[in-house]
């Protein structure tokens, strides 16, 4: 974002014929244009040879001219973005934006953009949560095991709960080839802790096949001290809740009369 972009004299002097052009030693976007213009594709071109030289000289796998200037052009396009995005703007007074206010929106424009990465990860789990308790109901009833009540009664949590009942997801990183979310717990829910570490555990294993709609298995490590900061979810039954939550709250709060029993499931030590 900080990027000098070459000096409209020197991109002049070369357009004419008059001027060397970029420097390779020194390479400069022409930041307010695209990856068209002649000195962006004789950046492209240096940028491209440079890379031919470290391809033999580390003795890396030969690649074709084209895909090479193919990834320049779009590291080049997200770079041009991000500059754009950081250049003043003009303010409903005609003034300039100072550095602290183009600092300020590009953090709300981060937050923004995280927040809509967040909503569409807890889509994604939440889809993959449903899958899996379908799943493993329908295979209860098709094999008439035991269990059925149990996984009829975690199924129904989930559905009840839906996408915005479940853990924010604020922390993303990778074990092996696991995806590991870390988790702010949600202040006006009750302990469904045990309940949703077991469907995690089934998502992790595997237990449906999962689509490109769905989320991939991660492990996901619930906090008990860090908490959301998003809105409940109002119109739930009232075991949903967490009683000390439900009595502090001032205003009216919508909470379903529809009656939830829960289940005390026990796992068997093997």
């Amino acid at each position: 974002m900080t990027h000098i972009t070459a000096s409209p004299d020197t991109i002049l002097s070369f357009q004419y014929g008059m001027g060397p052009g970029p420097d390779p030693l020194e390479l400069h976007w022409h930041m307010e244009t695209t990856h068209t213009s002649e000195w962006n594709k004789k950046v492209i071109d240096l940028l491209c040879s440079q890379y031919n030289i470290l391809q033999q000289k580390n003795q890396w796998t030969i690649r074709s001219q084209e895909s090479i200037k193919e990834d320049i052009k779009q590291k080049f396009t997200q770079c041009h973005k991000c500059w754009t995005m950081a250049q003043p703007r003009i303010l409903s007074d005609g003034m300039h934006e100072l550095p602290r206010h183009v600092e300020a929106r590009l953090v709300d424009h981060t937050n923004e953009r995280l927040q809509l990465a967040r909503v569409l990860t807890r889509r994604a789990m939440f889809e993959t949560q449903r899958k899996v308790m379908s799943t493993l109901l329908s295979d209860r009833k098709a094999t008439g095991k035991e269990d059925e009540p149990v996984w009829a009664y975690l199924q129904s949590i989930v559905e009840t709960l839906g996408k915005d009942g479940t853990s924010s997801d604020e922390s993303e990183n990778e074990v092996g080839e696991v995806q590991v979310f870390h988790l702010k717990m949600l202040p006006w829910r009750t302990d469904f802790h045990h309940e949703m570490k077991i469907i995690d555990e089934q998502c992790l294993v595997g237990a449906a096949n999962f689509t490109p709609w769905g989320s991939k298995p991660a492990k996901h490590f619930r906090n008990a001290i860090n908490e959301s900061s998003r809105p409940a979810v109002a119109d739930l039954p009232k075991a949903f809740y967490n009683p000390s939550w439900l009595n502090e709250q001032c205003l009216p709060f919508t909470v379903s009369k529809k009656k939830f029993q829960r289940m005390e499931i026990v796992i068997a030590v093997k």
